[in-house]
């Protein structure tokens, strides 16, 4: 599992209707909206792969401006639980 931080700017008066259609998107959670043009949410995904497929789906949705990757932690990654660590 692979669970990334997420913030992202609006622009000013569009983060509520952008949250809800976010919010439906399958492993994201929306956390905080912050004076209607900031959006800080999570993204869970089975990998690392997966997770910036669902965070390219945010592109196109009206009112995005700024998408950025606050933190990700990928420690069940299956590219890492198969990497050589005997090196």
């Amino acid at each position: 599992m692979v669970i990334s931080g997420i913030y992202i700017e609006t622009i000013p008066g569009q983060a509520y209707k952008a949250a809800e259609i976010l919010a439906e998107i399958n492993g994201v959670e929306v956390h905080h909206i912050e004076d209607d043009y900031k959006i800080i949410l999570t993204i869970e995904a089975e990998s690392i792969n997966r997770s910036y497929e669902i965070a390219e789906t945010f592109k196109p949705i009206d009112g995005i401006l700024t998408i950025c990757l606050a933190y990700s932690n990928f420690e069940e990654e299956p590219a890492y639980q198969n990497a050589d660590v005997d090196r």
